[in-house]
């Protein structure tokens, strides 16, 4: 008895083997991948991609003289820096995952202090105190 029930588990487990090996055929033949891009990683990625769009805007507002490219350059500045710092909640970050964060931010903060010194002097709104930071002419018009 003991002997056909150590059979019995050895042929389930030999009938495993190709089952397992199709699936892995399968992911071969279709192109996919097995498994996800790890989560820091594609973080990362993304906020230097959004740090070269706002190196870009910038140098083209240089070129341009177009205040749009700024304030575009001053919104993927800012969208790196919190794609950066959103490495956080990933489940696979390693300290080089922190340092790329901690140096994207400095970067975003310098840019973004570029940009903010070529902003136009005269306010046509009060949208750019808020690029300004100047946040309480929009908290208090009044005064």
């Amino acid at each position: 008895m003991n002997w056909t029930m150590n059979l019995h588990k050895i042929v389930f487990f030999l009938s495993l083997l190709p089952v397992m090996q199709g699936c892995s055929w399968f992911a071969d033949m279709t192109g996919q991948e097995l498994a996800r891009p790890a989560c820091s990683d594609r973080v990362i990625e993304r906020a230097f991609m959004l740090y070269g769009e706002a190196k870009t805007g910038l140098v083209l507002f240089f070129n341009e003289h177009n205040d749009n490219r700024l304030y575009q350059a001053y919104y993927a500045s800012w969208d790196s820096r919190n794609t950066a710092q959103s490495v956080r909640k990933c489940w696979d970050r390693r300290v080089s995952h922190f340092n790329a964060m901690k140096n994207l931010t400095e970067m975003n903060n310098e840019l973004a202090r570029v940009i903010r010194m070529n902003l136009p002097d005269q306010d046509p709104g009060r949208l750019i105190a808020i690029y300004r930071e100047e946040y309480r002419q929009v908290m208090n018009p009044l005064h």
